[in-house]
């Protein structure tokens, strides 16, 4: 009760970084906190396959969710487990990458529970809170930190009342690392059809076409990056020659890219 809860995104039978990243700050937060750290992870032929992609985060415990409907994701079936869980857990946190899928199946759980949501945060932490209008006073709740108005301030946004607290976080934001502490490293299989009835499969996905990123940005040491100052896609060509020079990528602001330059 009241743990700190992560979502893990599968493609296949392989874990998503970003979820391994939020593992990372999950049990940094659980610690804190002084619960346990608990993973979902909901897929097709995924058991035996992600609990050693996942459990050597500090993972105290790990519902592996494995159904024939359950990838690719849709939205139905991986939302009534979320909410079905939570209403059984009652976790005070909930973590989820700021992905295509985290951006859909957040709101949905969120809504559901009617808790909050905050999108594309860059930084949590723990802390109190004083509601200066009741003078109530609320401890160790999440801040959830994310840029607003375009950039321009930086908000701390807090979820007094409603659980489960949930944020998402975008890929790369958060630093990945094993734990050397000592965690549980339970697993559990619960059945799917306890918690996903049959017409959550309504929706099939008929065709699939994934294609892998150019360019690593993320992982990159140096990044070259131009706006809509470089005033052309030949521009760009000369950013592409220093970066292959610097050993680093070219990264581009919204206004080039939708010009059509990169």
């Amino acid at each position: 009760m009241n743990n700190v809860f992560v979502y893990c995104e599968i493609e296949g039978t392989t874990v998503q970084e970003v979820s391994q990243e939020l593992l990372t700050k999950g049990r940094k937060l659980a610690n804190q906190l002084g619960v346990e750290l608990h993973a979902i992870a909901a897929g097709s032929g995924i058991k035996g396959h992600v609990e050693e992609q996942i459990l050597p985060y500090g993972v105290d415990k790990l519902f592996v969710f494995d159904g024939a409907g359950l990838f690719p994701y849709t939205s139905a079936p991986h939302t009534d487990i979320l909410v079905h869980l939570f209403k059984e857990e009652q976790p005070q946190i909930c973590l989820l990458g700021a992905t295509v899928i985290g951006r859909d199946l957040g709101p949905r759980v969120s809504s559901s529970l009617t808790s909050g949501l905050t999108a594309d945060c860059t930084q949590l932490e723990i802390g109190d809170y004083d509601e200066k209008k009741t003078g109530k006073h609320y401890a160790n709740l999440l801040y959830q930190i994310r840029p607003a108005f375009g950039g321009n301030i930086v908000a701390t946004i807090v979820n007094p009342d409603h659980r489960p607290q949930m944020a998402t976080v975008r890929s790369g934001v958060m630093q990945k690392a094993l734990y050397s502490g000592q965690a549980k490293g339970e697993v559990v299989y619960p059945d799917v059809a306890k918690y996903v009835p049959a017409e959550d499969y309504v929706v099939k996905v008929i065709e699939r076409h994934v294609e892998a990123a150019k360019h690593n940005l993320k992982g990159a040491p140096i990044v070259v990056a131009g706006g809509y100052g470089v005033g052309s896609k030949e521009g760009f060509d000369l950013l592409f020659k220093l970066a292959k020079e610097l050993h680093g990528e070219v990264g581009a602001s919204r206004a080039a890219v939708d010009a059509g330059w990169i």
